[in-house]
């Protein structure tokens, strides 16, 4: 036998097994595996428990429950209507803001007149403190780590003192009219005083900031400021309240508050602010003829009030609704209402945008109806 039959006969044997084991193959019966189901992804709160809780206000006169979304920083994902998911029933009508004290997330619940206490995690309900006609209405809640307690200011005039341990409001001070937004300073609470529900008499009692003493909770000072204020923030030295003025003749107006309660005009208007880092973030909408209107993104630096960038997000939204800075992440959050016909859709569902600190759109989540706040869980 040569070489070339040789190799011809091994060329031959090796091929046997195959063509058995091909033809074996072929008469067993065909089995399809069977899928495994499909998961779910739980974007709600990831296992370090960090994200953004967005607070959906709703639209109680078209009969739009409020909800709660979250967004998810390690997923970089959102997932709304937690709490009506988790517990069955509606958070309730016209939700306003939240804040969490250790491990519970308080939520003001304005036309329902409740404050929703739940697990700030799981966000499954633990109690809900239904408030009292005289001093309820519940319009910003606010959280004291020092003194232990959560802050209530409500429509009707008044800050609540809510004890977290028995979740039983055990303090109530007569603030002005129609207080909203609230901050912590120096051991002392500062409320702005809107008077929003006399807009017809331009606000008139509507000019201060209320002054609370929280190792007493009194009372202490009226700091006289401009007309119609509604937001307030602080860097931890000073305070910055905005009064939105008469959303006609009168602009609004950011006002500095020092740590002598020396009252300063600053002629920045704005609609929304918000601080971090030395930096003054603030969003304008200014109103056009047509009711349409101009949106104006502007920040100063808190050290001599100049500006810092004429407008510091690269892309805007549509019509804002509020604004957070996340500075751990170096992240800033705008969210907005949806346009219909060149006008904010106050029934239709919302979103978030959220930029790098160069304001660089980063992700777009849509979420629910109204997004009016947002708070940083880490």
């Amino acid at each position: 036998m040569n070489v070339r039959d040789f190799l011809k006969l091994m060329a031959m044997l090796v091929a046997v097994p195959f063509v058995l084991t091909a033809c074996d193959k072929d008469d067993d019966p065909e089995v399809t595996p069977t899928p495994a189901p499909p998961v779910e992804p739980d974007y709600s709160v990831d296992s370090d428990k960090q994200g953004i809780y967005v607070f959906n206000s709703g639209n109680e006169g078209m009969s739009i429950e409020g909800s709660l979304s979250f967004i998810n920083f390690s997923q970089k994902a959102v997932t709304n209507g937690l709490f009506k998911a988790k517990n069955g029933r509606s958070l309730g009508m016209t939700v306003q803001n939240g804040a969490i004290w250790n491990n519970k997330l308080y939520v003001a619940v304005y036309g329902s007149n409740t404050i929703e206490v739940m697990d700030k995690v799981t966000t499954e309900s633990i109690k809900q403190i239904k408030l009292g006609e005289v001093d309820g209405l519940p319009r910003y809640v606010l959280a004291d780590a020092k003194y232990f307690y959560v802050y209530v200011s409500t429509q009707t005039g008044y800050v609540l003192r809510i004890n977290p341990e028995t979740d039983v409001v055990d303090g109530t001070v007569k603030v002005g009219p129609n207080p909203e937004e609230m901050v912590i300073l120096n051991n002392f609470l500062y409320v702005v005083n809107s008077d929003g529900l006399n807009w017809e008499n331009g606000y008139a009692d509507g000019k201060s900031i209320s002054k609370i003493d929280l190792s007493t909770f009194k009372e202490v000072k009226k700091i006289e400021i401009g007309i119609n204020p509604t937001r307030i923030v602080t860097d931890g030295t000073n305070v910055y309240a905005l009064s939105m003025g008469d959303y006609g003749a009168t602009p609004s107006s950011i006002w500095k508050i020092d740590a002598n309660d020396n009252a300063t005009d600053t002629g920045i208007g704005a609609t929304w602010l918000a601080v971090s880092n030395g930096v003054l973030y603030t969003i304008n909408s200014v109103y056009n003829e047509d009711w349409t209107t101009t949106n104006y993104y502007k920040s100063y630096n808190l050290s001599d009030m100049s500006v810092k960038s004429e407008a510091f997000l690269v892309e805007e939204v549509d019509a804002p609704a509020a604004i957070t800075i996340d500075a751990e992440g170096g992240s800033i959050y705008v969210s907005s209402y949806n346009l219909a016909y060149g006008y904010a859709s106050y029934d239709t569902d919302g979103y978030v945008n959220q930029y790098d600190l160069d304001g660089k759109l980063v992700k777009k989540y849509d979420v629910g109806v109204g997004p009016c706040y947002m708070l940083v869980l880490r």
